[in-house]
């Protein structure tokens, strides 16, 4: 039993576990299970529709997130624990997990191919005051705001790389498992909507060409223009672990990391301003680099801080759940394994 690898020589370190430890594990579990009923979701869809998948691509992610996952709870729960450690471990296992199998399930939901919105997005930017083709000539003729747009926007991928370590090795365990679980509230959030809400993209609903803007390549836009109308239209049915794409538009999901990288690197104080300031940038980016509504960048801010909100009450409530109940650091780790 789990309880046995808590005696004797483990002793001191049952009691310097920290109440934003004990937290960050209890995150990590209800993660777990939202990440297997997602599994649970991706498994039905490919049962429903005719989708198929590539099942050693899959095997390899999965078996790799698995692995590190079994590495860190089994660190967890030895004698020789180190939170730095088993944090790092189980935030990467559950990064690769759900990252996989919720962009396969919105290949599988986007095949609903409900009606577009692009013309109802585009009447919401105008009624906003937003002008899409203005913006894009703007970025396209000044060559220092190509910069900072390409530099920011490509960035998504790096930043989130440098936030699964960076978080849980400095020791902000806490935040390294509500990171991980608003990730996810805002991933499965962003894929519904877009679900119920399809489009392809502004350039295209605009009726902008490349010749419009000679100086800019908009390169996940024109991956969404390929990708999007073949799940669609029935086309893709074969789904590769190592080559799924973004077909989400609308909200954003550039804009929602922005703001959740912002928020994750709020504890580095050598790092706030930077990060805050380059997010911002990346907002800014995502109508250009995406071919994004404001409309969708402005969902994607509402997705995010919604997800904040949650992850963060959720830790509070867990956090003084503990206080109330007056467990020491043993019982409290003591009643995790039990369960």
């Amino acid at each position: 039993m789990a309880l046995e690898s808590y005696g004797g020589a483990s002793h001191s370190k049952q009691d310097s576990l920290t109440q934003d430890e004990l937290v960050s594990l209890r995150l990590f579990q209800l993660n777990w299970a939202l990440i297997f009923l997602v599994l649970v979701s991706l498994c039905l869809g490919l049962l429903l529709t005719s989708f198929r998948v590539e099942w050693s691509s899959y095997l390899a992610m999965l078996g790799m997130a698995g692995l590190y996952g079994i590495i860190g709870h089994l660190n967890e729960r030895s004698a020789a624990r180190n939170a730095n450690i088993y944090a790092t471990l189980i935030t990467l296992a559950q990064f690769i997990s759900m990252l996989v199998l919720l962009i396969s399930l919105g290949y599988v939901a986007a095949a609903a191919n409900l009606p577009m919105q692009e013309k109802n997005l585009l009447a919401l930017d105008r009624m906003l005051g937003f002008d899409f083709r203005a913006y894009l000539g703007l970025v396209n003729d000044q060559l220092p705001l190509r910069w900072a747009f390409t530099q920011t926007y490509g960035s998504i991928h790096r930043q989130l790389l440098i936030l699964m370590f960076i978080l849980p090795l400095f020791g902000h365990h806490r935040r390294a498992a509500e990171f991980a679980f608003g990730f996810a509230i805002a991933l499965i959030a962003t894929t519904i909507i877009s679900t119920l809400v399809p489009a392809i993209g502004a350039y295209h609903a605009v009726g902008i060409v490349p010749a419009d803007h000679p100086n800019i390549e908009p390169v996940v836009y024109y991956g969404t223009l390929k990708e999007l109308p073949l799940v669609r239209d029935g086309t893709t049915r074969l789904l590769n672990a190592y080559s799924l794409g973004s077909i989400l538009t609308f909200p954003s999901f550039h804009a929602v990391c922005a703001v959740l990288y912002a928020w994750a690197l709020w504890p580095f104080r050598w790092l706030r301003i930077a990060g805050l300031l380059w997010n911002v940038v990346m907002i800014a980016a995502t109508p250009i680099g995406g071919g994004h509504f404001f409309a969708d960048v402005w969902a994607g801010l509402v997705v995010a801080l919604g997800s904040i909100y949650t992850v963060q009450r959720l830790g509070n409530h867990l956090a003084q759940e503990g206080r109330w109940k007056g467990a020491s650091p043993v019982s409290q780790v003591t009643e995790l394994h039990v369960q």
